[in-house]
């Protein structure tokens, strides 16, 4: 295929949920994947990531669209289930705060959450905090699955997904778009593209000569444990470490403090798996899996991105994620659907580029 509507640059999450939120408003697009992928970014196989939200330690933007969101979720996984036959793994699986973070609450907690003994609620947990806060309703689907069932469900809709061919740069003329380069020479012809590649942005931006967008380079280190059952039943979370019981039985423990704060990746182990021991004594059992830095999950200080990419009228962002996807990425698409069939615009959601030193 050499020229298409719509071209939603990245097949993720955020790419696929985009295609989607275009297909179900009626409008034509096709799927391109990102060639380079940067793998050490990556999440091992079957891992789950999902950022916990906290609505007193977010802006009102974030909230309404994490609202919009789970409003359309809702309607979104049941008929990806009925169409595609694909289980999602949905299950609520509870967030549990501990630390500054619950103790940030405010006095009139918000509907969901009450207060708990930490250990009560998790008997594994080693907590010096006589409380915490308990949301039964935080959940998760599997991503591998809606990946899959998102890529079933475009394909019935008539929305091509590229498998062979990856995108290797935006051709830029002027103030537009006109093309895509991939990576077999060829070239894909676009009415507009929506770049929405998640991490490798950036690295698509500098392929094309463009300046990169205005968003905080958030890492985290990432360690992946393998105690072959599960050890905690609920995500557990702190101003420094994030727990996350994985579906397997792994489990996977980011460190939620500056990254840089650390003098090397050796050093940064060793105080992770402490720190990691002291919380999950039962965790220090058992070997580390796998230690990686990649993005932090969450909106990391920054605000989403969704919106043309500045002096060029068909090249659009949507952006700012940070692997929190699944919360807003349903939201994102929809409003985008909107605007282009007519709809008012996003002003705060606008796109800003990087300064150049």
């Amino acid at each position: 295929m050499s020229r298409a509507d719509l071209v939603v640059v990245g097949d993720g999450p955020v790419g696929l949920s985009t295609a989607f939120a275009l297909a179900e408003s009626g409008l034509s697009c096709l799927v391109a994947p990102v060639a380079g992928a940067d793998e050490a970014l990556s999440m091992p196989a079957g891992v789950e990531a999902t950022a916990p939200r906290v609505a007193w330690r977010q802006d009102r933007l974030l909230n309404a669209l994490q609202a919009r969101s789970r409003r359309l979720w809702l309607d979104w996984m049941v008929r990806l289930a009925q169409e595609t036959g694909v289980d999602l793994g949905y299950s609520r699986i509870g967030l549990l705060l501990v630390g500054e973070v619950a103790e940030s609450a405010p006095e009139t907690l918000m509907p969901g959450w009450e207060w708990v003994m930490p250990v009560s609620c998790e008997p594994r947990l080693s907590c010096a905090e006589i409380h915490g806060l308990f949301g039964a309703g935080f959940s998760q689907v599997r991503h591998d699955r809606l990946v899959h069932s998102l890529r079933l469900a475009l394909r019935t809709r008539g929305v091509p997904l590229l498998d062979e061919q990856r995108v290797s740069r935006i051709e830029i003329t002027g103030n537009v778009a006109p093309a895509l380069q991939l990576d077999d020479g060829t070239s894909l012809q676009a009415d507009a593209v929506i770049l929405a590649a998640e991490d490798d942005n950036a690295q698509l931006l500098f392929e094309s000569g463009l300046d990169e967008l205005e968003l905080p380079e958030a890492r985290a280190h990432h360690l992946l444990f393998n105690p072959g059952s599960r050890l905690l039943n609920h995500v557990v979370s702190s101003d420094e470490l994030l727990l996350l019981p994985q579906p397997d039985g792994r489990l996977l423990a980011v460190d939620t403090g500056p990254a840089d704060r650390y003098g090397s990746s050796d050093e940064a182990l060793d105080m992770l798996l402490t720190q990691v021991g002291n919380r999950l004594p039962a965790l220090s059992r058992f070997d580390l899996q796998r230690h990686w830095l990649a993005p932090l999950p969450g909106p990391a200080g920054g605000r989403p991105m969704l919106g043309l990419y500045p002096h060029l009228r068909n090249l659009w962002i949507n952006a700012g994620h940070y692997r929190n996807g699944l919360d807003i990425a349903p939201a994102m698409g929809e409003l985008l659907a909107e605007h282009l069939q007519g709809g008012p615009g996003f002003p705060e959601l606008g796109v800003t580029l990087r300064q150049r030193n």
